[in-house]
């Protein structure tokens, strides 16, 4: 499913002249079906309630712009918001406080019982079993502990696991690597990197990892003020370091190692990826001292 956004406004608080805030300010942005998206921007740039308009988790203002996503047009009075919520999964940041069963299978199968009405016993562990292995389980094992018990990893997955229990098409993730020891942060990537095209089709990250978000996304937008600033490739988006530390944003390292070797008279010119700068750069001064 596209996802589709014209002339997107919000406003906090607009009766009030003292809590009047304006998070978005005619925001236009086109995520394509398939996507690997991510989202960067200084505290209070619009991010978070931009993706929680999504899946209507923040309903649209009156003639404040347009959301277009597959079907779904979420200006429609009419439009089917429990259908909408089964292909779009939203896991926040510091999602192991979504949880609140006693089990990791109560967990899981929740979402299974709000969405698939009239669904049978047999049918919902069936669905939980397969979410629960997608995102790395053993069923056997997970699904009669406590989510109390686990890592911060662990718990993770589980939300995620109670997300795409439904089989949504989009999953969007607000800050999930936040917290994460560098295994879980590994073993959290390689699970997205696993989902993606095979189990969900679109991916939208909010993080502050760019790193992550350079050697993950496929495309990128920065958000300021409530607007994109600028969207593209990595390499569209890093190529100018100055623009987005103007913003209070950090590069990722090889953006940092390109610009800094730039100083020094030595090109490399890489997709920004750990993998390409360190082939651009072997390829071209290889032998070469610096």
């Amino acid at each position: 499913m596209q996802i589709k956004v014209n002339d997107l406004s919000y406003i906090y608080s607009e009766n009030s002249k003292d809590l009047y805030y304006k998070a978005l300010n005619n925001l236009n942005l086109t995520i394509e079906e398939g996507d690997f998206f991510g989202i960067i921007g200084h505290t209070g740039s619009g991010k978070s309630t931009f993706i929680q308009h999504l899946n209507g988790l923040i309903g649209l203002q009156k003639d404040r712009g347009s959301i277009v996503i597959g079907d779904f047009d979420l200006s429609d009075k009419k439009c089917d918001y429990r259908a909408l919520r089964s292909k779009i999964g939203m896991v926040f940041q510091y999602s192991e406080y979504q949880l609140f069963a006693e089990t990791v299978f109560e967990d899981v199968a929740f979402g299974v019982k709000n969405f698939f009405k009239g669904i049978t016993e047999k049918e919902t562990e069936e669905l939980v079993k397969n979410a629960l292995t997608m995102v790395g389980f053993d069923y056997t094992v997970i699904k009669d502990k406590s989510p109390f018990e686990l890592s911060g990893g662990q718990k993770r997955r589980v939300a995620i696991a109670g997300v795409i229990v439904t089989k949504p098409e989009i999953l969007i993730l607000d800050e999930p690597l936040v917290g994460l020891d560098p295994k879980g942060k590994g073993e959290f990537i390689s699970l997205l990197k696993n989902m993606h095209g095979k189990d969900v089709k679109t991916i939208i990250i909010i993080s502050h990892d760019m790193n992550f978000i350079c050697e993950n996304c496929n495309r990128v937008a920065v958000f300021s003020k409530g607007k994109i600033f600028k969207e593209g490739t990595p390499k569209e988006v890093f190529n100018n370091g100055e623009e987005l530390i103007s913003l209070g944003l950090e590069l990722p390292l090889t953006a940092y190692l390109e610009n800094g070797l730039k100083k020094c008279g030595i090109t490399v010119e890489s997709d920004l990826s750990v993998e390409d700068f360190v082939s651009s750069y072997t390829k071209r001064y290889k032998g070469d001292k610096v």
